[in-house]
């Protein structure tokens, strides 16, 4: 679950309006390390790019594990509802999860 939500946070972010943003108490996707999981909280960024995570399958409370890195850790391969995906550090940094889980 997602946690409760700043003021102070996100002033410009149009993903989500004033009192919605929840990333002061999470973490970005992309400082997860391989083999951690954890669920979508909130996609940032403009417009085109939330609209293209969330037809790949990153919508809120999807379940995201890292698969690994690339050898320069840019891009990341994720799975994903089934499927691997690979992103940019840059946009994985714009995609806010929950608190990574432990690594099996």
């Amino acid at each position: 679950m997602c946690p409760s939500p700043t003021k102070d946070m996100c002033v410009d972010c149009p993903a989500l309006s004033d009192d919605q943003c929840a990333v002061a108490s999470t973490a970005k996707l992309s400082s997860y390390k391989p083999g951690q999981k954890g669920t979508v909280c909130q996609i940032c960024g403009d417009p085109d790019f939330r609209l293209r995570m969330m037809e790949m399958g990153f919508v809120r409370g999807a379940e995201v594990k890292v698969v690994k890195y690339a050898p320069l850790y840019d891009p990341m391969e994720f799975e994903l509802k089934g499927y691997h995906v690979s992103l940019r550090r840059d946009q994985a940094d714009d995609i806010i999860m929950n608190v990574p889980e432990k690594a099996a």
